[in-house]
């Protein structure tokens, strides 16, 4: 009996040494955010069809701005665009005026959020869909279209 009882705390203390080894690990993935590993996608708990339609506006921004097509990225915002730089707010009303603003809204730091950005990892809420550490935001509109509502060049940036 005594035997029983050793052999049982052994297993015991096996299965809590195995809890804590499983839960460090998860929290040091979750401390490396910038890892390729990314602890789930929810933009898929936003359901399949938001999730489909976001990656694929993804791949379409990505493919955008990787061949530097401002006029293709303007046809991607929602107006007015919510600009945040630092602690400065501005709403961008039209096209137009998007395009005259193009390099210093979609600057190298936003640019690379973009082009990094993962497809499978796409952090989404009901806000709508997240690009990088926030550089760029954009969500399903009446029409079923997704289209980008913020930019954030201050995003990420220590």
């Amino acid at each position: 009996m005594m035997r029983d009882l050793r052999s049982l705390l052994r297993v015991i203390a096996l299965a809590g040494m195995l809890l804590v080894f499983a839960n460090t690990a998860k929290l040091h993935a979750q401390a490396a955010p910038n890892k390729q590993a990314c602890q789930g996608s929810t933009v898929d708990d936003q359901g399949e069809d938001v999730a489909r339609k976001s990656r694929a506006f993804l791949a379409e921004l990505q493919a955008a701005v990787s061949k530097d097509d401002k006029a293709g990225v303007a046809a991607m915002i929602s107006y007015p665009l919510l600009v945040i730089h630092g602690s400065s707010k501005t709403r961008v009303r039209t096209q137009t005026q998007f395009l005259s603003q193009y390099d210093s809204i979609f600057d190298a730091h936003v640019r690379q959020a973009i082009a990094q950005q993962s497809a499978k990892c796409l952090f989404g809420n009901y806000q709508g869909t997240m690009i990088g550490n926030g550089e760029v935001w954009y969500r399903e509109q009446e029409s079923g279209g997704m289209k980008i509502i913020t930019v954030n060049t201050s995003a990420g940036i220590p």
